[in-house]
């Protein structure tokens, strides 16, 4: 099973992307997932450091990403995509664009989301909706999160490693 990081909302940060890099090293997680609103003035540099785990990292475009196509790139940038998340299909998208006629028809029991800058675990019914936060602009009072996910428990952690929420899926 695999370990998985997810972050979000980085508007161009390259404090806060290279801090999450540093975390997702220390986790010694399998991949990393970016939930779209990453680039911005650094974004040639964001590139290159995220070019360096490239076969280990799956980007969703923000709202302000759209203009941004890196000729460098050994990643794509997605607009949604899906991922098999320890054999749950997660749908994957900024959010500011959320279609869920997309959920019950391909399964998704994983819902991942940006866009909000506020950490959200939680179920609906028999599906999970999750924002890991903001690890560069958190908003409404919370903590700079990312989310952590192992074969059986969601997390959601403040940059100091402190459990912000957890929930068995």
């Amino acid at each position: 099973m695999a370990k998985i990081m997810v972050a979000s909302d980085f508007h161009g940060s390259l404090i806060a992307l290279q801090k999450t890099l540093d975390l997702f090293r220390e986790h010694q997680a399998d991949k990393l997932i970016i939930l779209g609103d990453t680039f911005g003035t650094d974004a040639e540099e964001m590139v290159e450091l995220l070019n360096g785990i490239s076969n280990r990292l799956t980007i969703v475009k923000g709202n302000n990403d759209w203009y941004f196509e890196p000729e460098n790139a050994k990643f794509k940038l997605f607009n949604e995509t899906y991922e098999n998340i320890n054999g749950k299909i997660a749908y994957l998208c900024h959010g500011h664009k959320l279609n869920d006629m997309y959920l019950e028809g391909y399964g998704a029991k994983i819902v991942m989301i940006g866009h909000v800058h506020r950490p959200i675990l939680q179920k609906n019914g028999d599906i999970i909706f999750m924002c890991p936060g903001s690890m560069a602009r958190p908003r409404y009072g919370t903590e700079k999160c990312y989310a952590l996910i192992d074969e059986k428990t969601i997390k959601i952690l403040t940059e100091d490693g402190e459990i912000y929420d957890e929930m068995d899926y």
